[in-house]
């Protein structure tokens, strides 16, 4: 129970920012090519994670013009899944891959998540540079244990896209890891 709500968790910090970003322009931002790590038959991987948006979370997404997609990640149905890498033991599940939220020319890429089962968040690298907590883990249910969005993640988003529309708590999707 406690490591489906840390992939959880994993999975609505890659669908949505934290901590201290800024944009990038779309000139800046390295390329996204899709790949499926979470698939792979390699031992290093211990399993995968997979995120589902909120239905009303990815409704107010699409309104805003932000579009989210994998980055080095894979689609599983209506699911984003990233693959589990490190020792799920110690009390962390690492994550590869992450999202690209884009409207326009502006790029807000979240990446490398790890929930930390021990303080309850998921954290992530914000436009490769900087460690921050992107979401709380919440509640299990059937759809997998819900990401909030924490203060720094929702300022973040606010402050990228020009919108405020994101508030702390919000939540925005359900991870469910998978380990194996």
């Amino acid at each position: 129970m406690r490591n489906r709500l840390i992939a959880a968790a994993l999975a609505f910090g890659i669908a949505v920012a934290g901590g201290v970003a800024a944009a990038v322009p779309a000139t800046a931002a390295p390329s996204a090519t899709t790949v499926s790590p979470a698939g792979a038959a390699n031992e290093f991987f211990r399993g995968r994670t997979d995120l589902t948006l909120d239905t009303a979370a990815a409704a107010a997404l699409t309104s805003l013009g932000v579009k989210v997609k994998p980055f080095l990640a894979r689609t599983n149905g209506s699911a984003i899944s990233f693959a589990i890498v490190g020792d799920p033991s110690d009390g962390t599940i690492e994550h590869i891959g992450g999202l690209v939220l884009r409207a326009g020319h502006t790029r807000l890429y979240l990446t490398n998540y790890t929930i930390d089962l021990k303080r309850g968040v998921l954290s992530g690298l914000v436009n490769f540079t900087t460690r921050a907590d992107l979401f709380t883990l919440g509640a299990a249910t059937p759809q997998g244990v819900t990401l909030a969005l924490t203060p720094g993640a929702a300022s973040v988003l606010n402050s990228t896209f020009g919108v405020t529309a994101f508030t702390p708590g919000l939540v925005l999707g359900y991870g469910d890891p998978v380990l194996r």
